[in-house]
């Protein structure tokens, strides 16, 4: 932004505009601004522009405001301005700083508003010291408007360091002025090559031109080769197309032949599978009537050996023995004494058997499917609530099978381990725990779960 500074003092009272006159209070603070009042030095009051010495007016006013918002603001004080060059806008405005008028408020709002910034920065310097850096480095970085109204405006800001700046102002109004000769001058001679330049490129457009209509002719001729080859392209596509519907009917043809292929070789797997199927479900058929009649052949064990011992009382045997019934059925019932026998796996169809062969023998049956559909993490609590366990080897998972040792191992629990999983099995496995059974364990069951 450049700084203006007025060469001669304002306009005397025959100008267009005088300035107003000036009070005794008003050359005080003229003469000396900072003796004007003992507030202004010992407080932390800052000084508004009526407050500046005169003779900083002009720098501040010419440095600090842009000549479109001075003359904006002369109009809003109602200070005429039409037919003013800026420099007789500046000197009224200068003039008008001396005193407290509406044009002078009007300044000072727009002055503190626009340098709000840099008057925040100030504000925190205590000393000259701190005020003259803070203005050094703002000249540093080219910020000299606001600087230049924060340090004159603050209260710590002396007449020796006011001078100073001032002198800093006077200083930079002339590098700048140098400056815009030089760059008159450097303007000058951009205007002389840029002359030349224009000539040179004239006369390159008008080569440039020429060219161009040769090469339009150029290009006409090659568009129409580019239409025949285009009718050509066309015949030769409508040809392709003919071929390639041809084709595809050929390959719709061949596709549906070997879809129908597709198809019958697909029916024979089919008749194959089904076949399989079939052979598959006759043994799966035959499979579940033998294992029916195993069962069947349980349950009637079972009912035997439950009807000997419903007639037997106390520890002797009663009644007759069944043909079809084995020796531990035959043997008198034996006699739990209310202990809990937890029964480990075994065919589900038979559970409610191995109940009753319990309860017969004065037990209480507790059940665990060995993991297969019972949570495999309750068998740890089931068992620590069991006085005896009866184990059926061959129905119950890995995990479970192990989990179960151990427990027995660790607690001295009597455990029947049965190979295999019947009643008459189950028969003995009862009749072992009611004879105080110790833990068991054969080299077979373990070589199984490894």
């Amino acid at each position: 932004m450049p700084i203006r500074f007025p060469l001669t003092k304002p306009a005397p009272a025959g100008a267009a505009a005088a300035a107003p006159a000036l009070d005794p209070a008003a050359l005080a603070r003229a003469v000396d601004p900072l003796a004007a009042g003992e507030d202004a030095r010992a407080g932390s009051r800052r000084r508004r522009l009526w407050d500046v010495k005169h003779q900083y007016h002009c720098p501040v006013i010419g440095t600090c405001l842009p000549m479109d918002v001075l003359r904006r603001l002369a109009e809003k004080a109602r200070v005429s301005v039409d037919g003013l060059t800026d420099f007789a806008l500046h000197t009224q405005a200068v003039g008008h700083a001396e005193a407290r008028t509406p044009f002078a408020e009007l300044m000072q709002k727009e002055l503190e508003r626009r340098h709000a910034l840099a008057i925040k920065r100030f504000n925190q310097a205590r000393d000259e010291a701190a005020l003259w850096q803070l203005w050094c480095d703002a000249v540093a970085r080219g910020e000299v408007p606001g600087a230049l109204w924060a340090v004159w405006t603050h209260p710590r800001c002396g007449n020796d360091l006011a001078h100073r700046i001032y002198g800093e102002v006077h200083m930079i109004s002339h590098q700048m002025g140098a400056g815009q000769t030089a760059d008159l001058q450097r303007l000058s001679q951009l205007a002389a090559t840029v002359a030349e330049l224009r000539g040179k490129l004239d006369a390159l457009t008008e080569r440039t031109a020429e060219r161009l209509a040769e090469k339009v002719d150029e290009l006409e001729a090659l568009r129409q080769q580019v239409a025949t080859l285009e009718a050509a392209a066309a015949e030769r596509d409508a040809l392709r197309g003919r071929v390639e519907s041809l084709e595809t009917a050929t390959g719709q043809a061949a596709e549906r032949i070997d879809g129908w292929r597709r198809q019958a070789d697909s029916q024979s797997r089919r008749a194959d599978r089904a076949e399989a199927r079939a052979r598959a479900l006759e043994r799966a058929l035959a499979e579940a009537r033998d294992e029916l009649a195993e069962v069947r052949a349980e349950a009637a064990a079972a009912e035997t050996a439950l009807g000997a011992w419903s007639g037997g009382s106390g520890g002797e045997s009663g009644g007759a023995t069944p043909p079809s019934c084995s020796a531990p059925c035959a043997a008198s019932a034996p006699r739990l004494a209310g202990q809990a026998v937890l029964c480990v796996g075994g065919i589900p169809a038979l559970t409610e058997a191995y109940r009753q062969i319990v309860e017969k023998a004065g037990g209480r049956f507790v059940h665990h499917d060995g993991g297969l559909e019972d949570n495999p993490r309750a068998l740890e609590g089931t068992l620590a609530a069991a006085d005896a366990v009866i184990c059926q080897a061959g129905c119950i998972s890995h995990g479970a099978y192990w989990r179960l040792k151990d427990h027995c191992k660790r607690t001295g629990k009597p455990c029947v381990y049965l190979k295999r999983a019947s009643v008459t099995s189950f028969v003995r496995g009862v009749v072992q725990v009611a004879e105080g059974a110790p833990v068991l364990h054969t080299g077979e069951d373990e070589k199984a779960y490894r």
